[in-house]
């Protein structure tokens, strides 16, 4: 396993589990760092995309994929409404792009792409709509966090190649087998429970600005 593959694979694990057991109490933080990751992988698969070389297979893609990825986390720290399309598209993304892989569809085809994106919309629709309430907080966090756990596992142990990120993190998941789509639902179920049974207590403040304060 290459070194880059085992940094990345353990970093995906440990920021999915945080985001998946505690997302809610600390979601200003993680969200920031989730928005570093998906800016990352944008920044390089655009790379990848228009010169056609490999996912982070030059300097100039890690490079671009960092400064992307420091600017969305940045946006996403600061600003409420940034953070919440962030949470929502994101998640919706990789379950949209996710499923068509797992019927058998290219996941960076045509149809696989405008899937992952309609979901993606609806699901950042759907958080702003309902002013970032506790419920929508938790149940995103921890349907990324679990999906997020599983690929930095599968990454840890060679069954995927951090090229298989350039598609969205639901994708290795769903791809490699439906037992790992079951281990995901039930990482998300956990989590939710989790979270749910621990943050009744617990609400978050984003700032004066923009009230989160909906249960």
């Amino acid at each position: 396993m290459a070194f880059q593959d085992f940094l990345i694979g353990l970093l995906i694990l440990l920021v999915g589990a945080a985001f998946c057991f505690v997302g809610y109490r600390f979601f200003r933080i993680l969200i920031a760092i989730w928005g570093f990751f998906a800016g990352f992988e944008l920044g390089a698969s655009g790379m990848s995309a228009l010169f056609g070389q490999g996912f982070l297979g030059t300097t100039t893609g890690w490079v671009l994929g960092f400064v992307i990825g420091v600017v969305i986390a940045l946006l996403a720290y600061f600003f409420y409404y940034i953070a919440v399309v962030l949470l929502g598209a994101s998640v919706g993304y990789s379950i949209g792009t996710g499923l068509m892989a797992a019927i058998g569809l290219n996941p960076s085809g045509f149809v696989s792409v405008i899937v992952g994106i309609v979901v993606a919309v609806v699901l950042a629709l759907i958080i702003l709509l309902f002013n970032l309430p506790k419920l929508l907080i938790m149940l995103f966090t921890a349907i990324g966090g679990a999906a997020a756990i599983l690929t930095g596992v599968l990454i840890l142990f060679g069954q995927i190649h951090v090229a298989g990120l350039q598609y969205g993190i639901a994708v290795a998941d769903l791809k490699a087998s439906w037992f790992w789509s079951i281990a995901w639902l039930a990482l998300a179920i956990l989590g939710f429970v989790t979270q749910w049974r621990t943050m009744q207590e617990y609400t978050l403040v984003w700032s004066e600005s923009y009230p989160t304060q909906v249960q």
